[in-house]
């Protein structure tokens, strides 16, 4: 764990092992929903400050090649280091400032965005260290990954080969979907994304949480209503592998169920990045059900362990997991983030835009 993290943390309040936790299966458990109650649009401008858009603006639908033959380094920079930038939670907080009215008959504990979730799903297969905060406000959980010092050292320390990788997985999005703003021609939104937000039941927890939802599988998609669009996940894996990790699987999956998706795009990219072959997997046959069964189980423990923990209105609580061992260490800590939790959703004031 770095020292700035350790620097800030007040308290440690718990330790525990979570494989101890997870180890007694619950087979009653499931994950109901997820259900579309709405969407956004947001984009990275020349400062590389997000821009929200509470529209369709960034949606886009599928528009493959025939034949497949894509360069997708296309646009790419090598004096750019790609990979995670700001938070993107403020995103949700302030789609639910915007929309209390679909809000008002809804109850929910947790605020988390689907990225986390994923984690708290896949935790005992992957042995990465990694750390999230919570905070209750107004009697909701706020969920936020937070980012480490080495994590974001490591980003300037990737290779060309691994910066090239990571910059394809994204401009892949934009080769074979097509924005539905015609007019935008050839401008490109840096990381345009078009967000749904849900709303789903595990266990005793319900969850207000938003994904990337890709791009609708036809332009026909694009007159439903948004609860009737048919998403698909557009991801590649790189050659000489013949298919996708387990690893890969485990995370397309996750992602695809807690934001209702059927269909995985995949695309094989050759060493040099040509891309000359794209297939469509279902998500259900992407993993055995038992182990969709672990994951669901997971992420229900996770939740039940936060819950407890976290008891204090307007604390911020850190939680670090050691991936190798599996221990889950939490802290209370001094102050809030205002890059996590802005001021203007505590005062329940939407930000005034520049």
């Amino acid at each position: 764990m770095s020292s700035t993290f350790q620097a800030k943390c007040a308290s440690v309040v718990n330790e525990v092992y979570l494989s101890q936790l997870c180890r007694e299966k619950d087979e009653t458990v499931s994950l109901e929903g997820p259900k579309k109650l709405g969407y956004y649009s947001f984009y990275y401008n020349d400062e590389k400050e997000i821009v929200y858009c509470p529209d369709k603006s960034s949606l886009r639908y599928l528009d493959l090649p025939n034949p497949v033959y894509i360069n997708c380094l296309k646009g790419y920079d090598s004096n750019i280091k790609f990979g995670n930038k700001n938070p993107k939670g403020s995103n949700l907080l302030r789609w639910i400032l915007e929309n209390e009215t679909i809000l008002s008959d809804l109850s929910y504990d947790f605020i988390c965005n689907n990225g986390l979730l994923k984690e708290f799903m896949t935790f005992k297969f992957n042995n990465d260290d990694w750390t999230f905060s919570a905070t209750k406000i107004r009697g909701k959980i706020i969920l936020n990954r937070i980012h480490s010092d080495e994590e974001k050292a490591s980003i300037d320390a990737r290779t060309e080969q691994s910066n090239k990788s990571t910059y394809v997985a994204n401009n892949l999005q934009l080769l074979i979907a097509k924005n539905i703003d015609q007019s935008q021609g050839d401008v490109k939104r840096e990381e345009d994304s078009f967000f749904g937000v849900f709303h789903s039941k595990i266990g005793s927890h319900q969850i207000l949480h938003s994904g990337f939802l890709g791009c609708v599988e036809t332009k026909e998609d694009l007159d439903k209503p948004i609860d009737e669009m048919k998403f698909v996940l557009i991801k590649k894996f790189n050659g000489p592998r013949v298919s996708h990790s387990p690893f890969q699987a485990d995370t397309w999956w996750a992602l695809a169920a807690l934001a209702g998706i059927d269909k995985i795009v995949r695309a094989k990219c050759q060493r040099d990045f040509m891309c000359k072959n794209i297939d469509k997997l279902d998500v259900k046959s992407l993993i055995y059900k038992s182990r969709q069964m672990d994951f669901v189980n997971s992420l229900n423990t996770v939740l039940d362990h936060v819950k407890s923990t976290v008891t204090e209105e307007n604390k911020c609580y850190n939680f670090h997991l050691n991936g190798r061992i599996k221990k889950l260490t939490g802290y209370l800590m001094n102050d809030l983030d205002e890059n996590l939790i802005p001021s203007w959703y505590i005062d329940e004031q939407l930000p005034v835009e520049a």
